[in-house]
């Protein structure tokens, strides 16, 4: 089959899963750059009526099931991307997860639930925030109560793989408004880069 057939199809079940329009990866036109061709790493929103999605997206030189690998182990996560202090996994494909954030900001949390669908080709991640009383939100935290987004990747050839992420934007209610771009090109930018470093670090020759 095509591998547009199997982008629709990533796309509805993502939808019918989490409720949310997550927007295609056909085409960047309506999204708003931040950055362009700095370490061959490209970041942009796009505003949406309830969410502005933010997105991450670049070429790595890895092969797809090696990158496919590191991604689907969320678990992990604290020990891939810097600012992830804790990724824990509670259930089959849900992960308590805590982000540092830079001073005055309080850390950011988040339980989220992961739906996984693989092709040869391609992978979507999916995931959507949950709750769960065994996680009750931290007073040293801002709880991310909508949190929700996806990797995807797409096998472009034998020894690489193009990597998107795909985000929430929200930063929750004490984060001033003014900053969101700035943040969200530091967090794409840093995301794509400690996913490369760790990829290196792991199969490096």
């Amino acid at each position: 089959m095509s591998s547009n057939y199997y982008k629709i199809i990533f796309f509805l079940v993502a939808l019918n899963l989490f409720g949310y329009e997550l927007p295609n990866y056909n085409s960047n036109d309506s999204w708003i750059e931040l950055q362009s061709g700095k370490k061959n790493i490209w970041v942009g929103y796009i505003e949406k009526r309830d969410i502005n999605w933010v997105r991450t997206s670049s070429i790595l030189p890895f092969e797809f099931e090696a990158v496919s690998k590191m991604i689907e182990k969320e678990e992990n996560y604290s020990k891939i991307f810097n600012r992830v202090i804790i990724s824990e996994k509670v259930l089959e494909d849900i992960i308590y997860m805590k982000i540092d954030m830079p001073f005055p900001f309080y850390d950011r949390d988040y339980l989220v639930e992961y739906s996984i669908f693989k092709e040869p080709n391609f992978a979507s991640y999916a995931f959507r925030a949950i709750e769960d009383e065994t996680y009750p939100a931290l007073s040293s935290c801002v709880r991310l109560e909508n949190a929700a987004g996806e990797w995807y990747l797409e096998k472009i050839d034998e020894l690489s793989t193009r990597v998107s992420y795909t985000w929430n934007g929200d930063q929750g209610p004490s984060f001033p408004s003014y900053a969101l771009t700035t943040a969200w090109k530091t967090q794409g930018s840093e995301m794509i880069t400690d996913l490369e470093k760790s990829l290196e670090k792991l199969y490096k020759d």
